[in-house]
């Protein structure tokens, strides 16, 4: 066909002014999600593998539904929460009222660990996440170490589901390292919390400080049906103010409020980042099928008004979140339909999967640990917590090495 000068030159910057569209649309875009931190991820379940793999050092079958793993303020010694599950005992998953304790081992120069005492801490409830108080107050020296203690869902010793509201007795329990209880703080039914949200923290789960010495500590909020009449459960974000810990350690009313941000998604680890000084929370709602917006999703939080929207998600069940000094955060995965895993997060970018050399299977890997070693390594020492079966003393720890490089700042 037949085109004029003039229509040539129409048609021409026709042309040109699409092109010129098209890229102001598509940089538009890029600004847009690099500014987003809610944007969904490339892939359903991330599937990069992280650039430095673990190496397995030791695997240790000593322990009950291990839940929880905290190094000593010093270093020297490991602490592991044994939650002790029901098991064939009981008919779905529960805790099992009073059969839970803490152990006590010590670091070896190796990156190894040698039980010390296997029962330091007897006869308490479901004992979960625990986190090291950096500074001291009145009552509490630093590095005491703080547990939570005393989740739903909970079973008596026969297996039979507790609908006693006054048998929810979750609490932060707070002990040194040689197992001497200094005292606790009532977070469950009729306590202060409840007065606030309505519902006891039902699933005391995890919990961090910052340097301040304020404690961050999450409610999953599964297992308030259990009970008669049952709790909605609120799950959230509780913030603790440091100047406040003492006074409701010992009954009292503090001056200082607890602060209490809900978050989506039954919200399982909690730490503070070394780096940034914001709490990092994730998901585990997918576990049982509850709906989680995120996925298997994490919160960087900077206040306890706001709640942002998850810096990443489609991680499947999240349960443990750790940080080395460096900033790099690990979360770990349960959710059953996937293959267990340690997730590694490099500061503003998606998580990629920690590769354990030789392979190993993970059975539930849950709160887990770092601490940066002498020479430069880390060691990390992952819990595991879904062994179901009635012989207790005989689940897994797994402790793992890997060298500085691991960090990705």
């Amino acid at each position: 066909m037949y085109m004029t000068t003039k229509e040539k030159i129409i048609l021409s910057m026709t042309i040109t002014g699409i092109i010129l569209l098209a890229l102001l649309i598509f940089f538009a875009t890029y600004e847009a999600k690099a500014a987003d931190t809610g944007y969904t991820p490339k892939s359903d379940i991330h599937a990069g593998v992280h650039s430095t793999p673990a190496v397995v050092k030791q695997v240790l079958k000593n322990f009950d539904n291990p839940e929880g793993a905290i190094f000593s303020h010093d270093g020297k010694f490991v602490f592991i929460s044994n939650s002790a599950e029901i098991g064939d005992r009981g008919t779905g998953f529960s805790w099992t009222e009073n059969e839970g304790y803490i152990s006590k081992l010590s670091v070896n120069s190796n990156g190894t660990l040698t039980m010390v005492e296997e029962k330091l801490i007897t006869g308490i409830s479901s004992p979960l996440g625990m986190g090291v108080l950096p500074v001291s107050t009145g009552m509490f020296p630093a590095g005491t170490i703080f547990a939570c203690v005393g989740a739903a869902p909970i079973v008596d010793q026969d297996g039979k589901t507790i609908t006693d509201r006054n048998r929810m007795r979750s609490k932060l329990l707070a002990f040194n390292t040689d197992g001497k209880i200094l005292g606790e703080i009532d977070t469950g039914a009729g306590s202060v919390f409840e007065e606030i949200t309505g519902s006891p923290i039902i699933l005391i789960n995890a919990l961090g400080f910052d340097k301040a010495g304020n404690l961050f500590v999450a409610d999953t909020a599964f297992g308030g049906a259990q009970f008669d009449p049952p709790w909605d459960g609120a799950g959230g974000l509780w913030k603790i103010s440091v100047d406040s810990l003492d006074a409701m350690a010992s009954g009292k009313k503090a001056d200082k409020m607890p602060e209490f941000l809900a978050i989506p998604g039954n919200p399982d680890g909690v730490e503070v980042s070394p780096i940034d000084g914001m709490v990092y929370v994730n998901t585990v709602g997918p576990v049982a099928g509850a709906p989680d917006p995120a996925n298997g999703g994490i919160y960087a939080i900077s206040n306890m008004q706001t709640l942002p929207a998850p810096m990443d998600g489609n991680l499947g069940a999240l349960d443990g979140l750790d940080f080395t000094i460096q900033g790099t955060m690990v979360n770990s995965q349960i959710r059953g339909d996937i293959p267990a895993r340690l997730y590694v997060n490099c500061i503003g970018q998606e998580a990629t999967t920690l590769e354990l050399v030789p392979y190993t299977e993970l059975s539930g890997p849950a709160d887990v640990a770092i601490r940066q070693m002498a020479d430069g390594s880390y060691m990390m020492v992952v819990p595991e917590l879904m062994a179901r079966d009635n012989t207790p003393g005989d689940d897994e720890v797994t402790v793992l090495a890997v060298p500085s490089s691991f960090d990705c700042r």
